[in-house]
């Protein structure tokens, strides 16, 4: 959070299979020292034990906002 400043952070959809959350989303933010804005979509996978995240994984694309 040092570095970059969240301009718009939406998860999209949820998913749930047994102890697997997925959940798709887009995210907006802004480089604090460059002003380079970059727009991502993602997916976070969440395992959950005993009500707990267990393990995180996450996958994205990114692309640099034109000005």
């Amino acid at each position: 959070m040092e570095r970059t400043e969240i301009i718009n952070f939406e998860p999209l959809q949820y998913i749930v299979e047994g102890n697997m959350v997925v959940v798709l989303g887009r995210e907006h933010q802004k480089v604090k020292r460059s002003g380079r804005e970059l727009k991502q979509d993602w997916v976070q996978i969440y395992t959950v034990e005993n009500d707990l995240i267990t393990k995180m994984e996450e996958f994205a694309t990114s692309e640099e906002v034109k000005k």
